[in-house]
């Protein structure tokens, strides 16, 4: 969680979304509460933990911002990431574990350590038609993220690039029709929330005031 007390901004950081770039380009403009809070903290949880003290301090409640990504791209990447050498041998490893049975794993529960991937809807709060998240950006589209804030902030912001799954790590996402079926079953929602993300760039709440969203184009 990234907090721009002069922006009132509120980044929730969702898992493999490139926080940690985010957070390189925003250190500037946060407050040292970022570096204490939970990283990767959703909405609701926000609300409950967070929220109240900072309304006391900004005297109003911040606009959230978050980013999402392509449901089974994220899946991938969680997949390749755990492929990482410094893993072999652990729980959370996937050496040895075809895409076919991470994805099992995630589906069935089994596996928590290496399968451990919360999903994105219940992040941001998604009810089917909306969530509660203020601004939420697609992953394909950083450069409508790099706008967003460059306006809040009056400079020139870039993402760099920040704890990229290194090159020699190799995957292969070979997934089974039946298991893709069952992934996109079970994960509709998310799956519905990122297409409305994915069409409109950065989707805003309704109800945001113009004083965020005009800056984002």
């Amino acid at each position: 969680m990234l907090i721009l007390p002069v922006q009132e901004v509120v980044v929730l950081e969702t898992p493999k979304t490139g926080s940690l770039a985010l957070r390189a380009m925003l250190g500037p403009y946060t407050v040292p509460q970022s570096d204490k809070a939970p990283r990767h903290i959703g909405h609701d949880a926000f609300r409950r933990k967070f929220a109240p003290d900072l309304v006391m301090g900004l005297g109003r409640l911040p606009r959230t911002v978050a980013v999402v990504r392509a449901p089974l791209e994220r899946m991938q990447s969680w997949y390749r990431y755990r492929r990482r050498p410094q893993l072999k041998g652990l729980p959370a490893s996937t050496h040895g574990v075809s895409f076919d049975e991470f994805m099992l794993a995630y589906l069935e529960g089994t596996h928590p350590d290496m399968a451990n991937v919360g999903r994105q809807d219940r992040f941001v709060g998604w009810d089917g038609g909306h969530a509660r998240v203020d601004h939420l950006f697609d992953y394909a589209q950083l450069a409508l993220l790099e706008r967003f804030f460059s306006g809040l902030t009056g400079d020139i912001l870039t993402l760099p690039e920040k704890n990229k799954t290194p090159k020699k790590v190799n995957a292969d996402y070979a997934l089974s029709p039946e298991v893709l079926a069952r992934f996109e079953a079970e994960n509709n929602e998310e799956l519905a929330m990122y297409r409305a993300v994915a069409a409109a760039g950065h989707l805003m709440r309704p109800g945001v005031g113009a004083k965020l969203s005009s800056s984002a184009h």
